[in-house]
């Protein structure tokens, strides 16, 4: 049968305690002497909390949610190879197809009783979807940099992510008594989960988010479209600003993200410690005293020194340093940042700048900003140049092929003529 656990409340245990003081004369006594030696007294109330970054967060999100619309209807490139097949396997002829075989001939098979030209081969078009364009390449890229950044803000926030209030009480005493010295070193804490200054619904909120933008992204390596881009080159920055990443919004946020991620050093959550020292009071130090006492009296009682003890081995002690007992306590990983980022040195406070180095600040800043401007200028008329240019080709390609073609009607027509016209010749002699 399982032993039903006893509840029991602090403030009638404590008052239990204080009917229970021990007001005989050498007990006070005792008390008296060990106030008297060598003693240390110090409690801190400590508070932790964390902080999650909220713009860090709504980024990647943003950021992710474009990724996940690319990855569902990308961007493609329509590649087209030549080939010459046998006749029968071709599924289209194209006006290129019979301009190919007007100027070889010797593809010609027969000619039926109606004049038609069979050939015996014929040049088709492969049209094959390329995914491989540069916008995919960088959303690749992208993707591959976005897991890297968030699984390691994960794996440190998962690890470091619990904060706590706690009370720690430190106590040393060393007192010497007939010749024998007795020392007492305590250490009591008491701690509970934080409550983040009242954010703690909202960090596991955001941690959740994490979490989920984790997953997503994880599904992203296994996508169809990162199974048709592997083996293409990844690219880096500065991202060349094509059309599609202007002006399709979906390819402008994952550049917004892009950006994002080559500025943004932070971990994504940060810590406040608040410290506060207990002040200690003629009651509680009365306390404190009895507790010491009690202890003292305790091991006095069960002292083993008069037994002899089976020596099993003789062990050599070398000198060691130690951390002090508040040192152990508060040993956290979480507050060392060494860790992650590269721990950097706090810089000197600067002096103010002077007018001059304020106003060349201004000048330094002013022409980069028109030299920025004056490139995104050459940059879209470049795009604009090139596109006018390729639709100008384009359009010189379309009038070749349909003159060509016309070319083609024409010799096959004036071929049909010259048929019938040796059929007809051919008739003549036979009668």
């Amino acid at each position: 049968m399982e032993k039903k656990q006893k509840t029991f409340s602090f403030n009638k245990a404590n008052e239990s305690y204080q009917k229970a003081k021990v007001n005989d004369s050498d007990y006070n006594a005792l008390v008296n002497e060990l106030n008297q030696g060598e003693n240390f007294l110090r409690q801190t109330a400590r508070n932790e909390t964390k902080t999650f970054d909220n713009n860090f967060i709504n980024e990647l999100k943003e950021g992710i949610d474009a990724i996940m619309k690319i990855l569902a209807n990308p961007r493609t490139f329509i590649k087209e190879e030549q080939e010459l097949i046998q006749t029968e396997l071709a599924k289209k002829v194209s006006t290129l197809s019979l301009r190919h075989f007007s100027t070889h001939t010797q593809y010609i098979r027969e000619v039926d009783k109606d004049g038609n030209v069979l050939p015996s081969k014929i040049l088709t078009i492969q049209t094959e979807t390329d995914l491989a364009i540069y916008e995919n390449r960088f959303i690749m890229t992208l993707i591959r940099r976005l897991i890297r950044f968030i699984q390691t803000r994960y794996d440190w926030i998962m690890e470091h992510k619990e904060t706590y209030d706690s009370d720690l009480l430190l106590i040393h005493n060393k007192t010497t008594i007939d010749g024998v010295t007795y020392e007492v070193d305590s250490r009591i804490k008491v701690s509970k989960p934080s409550e983040d200054d009242g954010n703690s619904e909202k960090n596991n909120q955001l941690l959740m988010d994490l979490s989920e933008m984790k997953k997503n992204c994880s599904s992203f390596v296994h996508s169809p479209f990162m199974e048709q881009m592997r083996g293409a080159k990844e690219v880096s920055s500065p991202i060349h600003m094509t059309n599609m990443i202007v002006k399709h919004p979906d390819y402008h946020k994952a550049y917004e993200l892009w950006c994002f991620l080559d500025k943004y050093e932070d971990l994504g959550i940060s810590y406040e410690v608040k410290e506060v020292n207990q002040e200690f009071n003629k009651e509680y130090k009365e306390e404190l005293s009895r507790y010491i006492a009690n202890s003292v009296l305790t091991i006095h009682s069960h002292m083993v020194n008069q037994k002899e003890l089976p020596i099993s081995k003789t062990v050599h002690y070398e000198p060691q340093i130690i951390f002090t007992l508040e040192d152990v306590t508060y040993a956290d990983s979480k507050f060392l940042y060494d860790a992650y980022p590269e721990a950097k040195e706090s810089p000197a406070i600067p002096l103010p700048p002077t007018p001059e180095e304020v106003r060349e600040s201004e000048e330094r800043f002013k022409e980069i900003l028109k030299k920025q401007k004056t490139l995104q200028k050459n940059v879209s008329k470049a795009i604009l140049e090139d596109k006018d240019r390729i639709c100008y080709e384009e359009a010189l390609k379309r009038l070749e092929q349909e003159e060509e073609r016309k070319a083609l009607i024409n010799e096959v027509e004036a071929l049909r003529l010259e048929n019938e016209k040796l059929k007809k010749q051919l008739n003549k002699k036979k009668q």
